[in-house]
């Protein structure tokens, strides 16, 4: 009966289911903060760090933004290793204050380029980095088809802190984006932010470690996450696909993942454009999953994921 409840209970929830910026030119000039392009600027490069920069602060500072299309900045200096081939699409620096906060730089990879996050991941261990701590919070679910990868590095407690994301789009180059924050990005002057290298984990950040296990897009499927959620005593995670796989055909495909990672199936059950199966998790406590698909329209579906503590 306890069963029959959650189940009903999820498949029911399932179908309900100015402050003004100063900006700069990539040469250091600075555009306008509102209005028309100052005489000599580029319109271009104003609307492009407008469009970067966060409509307002709540701290009153002022920030700027420097683009520099095909190099690295020259202040600050940044050391990146590249893989052969790579193309440097360019780079930009936030400042805060006349100080810079965070750099970003974006690369091209031959699509040849093999293991893109491993060469990332032992060339950053030569200069210093090392992989930031795993707080054990909720990280699975569907992960977007282009995201092959995502990692972030410290050098201590204290900024700088990395990342380096590696994106696969189809027919184009391996994106790789590599975020630099330079600075502890706490909106509050003296505050204490809590980043990813922080030794302390953040107050009430995780509750329960993740019971989703990460779930792929099956080939010629597209994958886009549109939601989900943590709590004590349930997980979720939702996507929209593109797909010419029915329901149940894609539901077979994602239910192999689980079995995979040890789900044990309860139910399974496929009516036209639905299809859905129950879980039992393993590991301590009573918790039960839900996978569900439903084809919208043409082929586009709609897909959840969930974990929930049966009480």
């Amino acid at each position: 009966m306890r069963n029959a409840a959650f189940v009903i209970g999820v498949l029911v929830l399932a179908a309900l289911a100015v402050v003004g910026y100063q900006q700069s030119r990539p040469a250091g000039e600075r555009a306008a903060s509102s209005g028309a392009a100052p005489n000599g600027a580029d319109p271009t490069a104003e609307l492009a760090s407008r469009l970067l920069l966060p409509p307002y602060q709540q701290d009153g500072a002022t920030y700027e933004l420097r683009l520099y299309p095909g190099t690295l900045p020259p202040d600050p200096k940044v050391d990146l290793p590249r893989p052969a081939g790579a193309r440097l699409v360019g780079s930009s620096v936030r400042s805060r204050n006349g100080t810079p906060a965070s750099l970003d730089v974006v690369l091209d990879i031959p699509t040849s380029t093999s293991d893109v996050a491993g060469f990332f991941d032992r060339e950053l261990t030569k200069l210093g980095w090392s992989a930031a701590p795993n707080r054990g919070g909720p990280q699975g679910g569907f992960v977007p088809s282009m995201l092959a990868a995502s990692k972030s590095y410290c050098k201590g407690e204290n900024p700088p802190w990395l990342s380096v994301s590696v994106f696969t789009p189809a027919n184009a180059p391996i994106d790789v984006r590599t975020h630099l924050e330079l600075t502890n990005p706490s909106p509050v002057p003296g505050a204490f932010a809590f980043g990813p290298c922080s030794q302390t984990t953040p107050p009430q950040q995780f509750g329960v470690p993740s019971k989703l296990p990460t779930l792929r897009a099956p080939d010629g499927v597209v994958l886009r996450q549109s939601g989900g959620g943590s709590g004590n005593d349930r997980q979720t995670s939702e996507a929209t696909a593109t797909a010419k796989l029915s329901a149940g055909d894609l539901e077979a495909a994602f239910a192999q993942q689980l079995v995979a990672a040890n789900w044990i199936r309860v139910a399974r059950g496929a009516d036209g454009p639905v299809a859905w199966s129950t879980w039992r998790l393993p590991g301590e406590g009573d918790w039960r999953g839900l996978l569900f698909v439903n084809e919208v329209t043409g082929d586009r579906r709609m897909l959840m994921v969930q974990a929930q503590l049966v009480q």
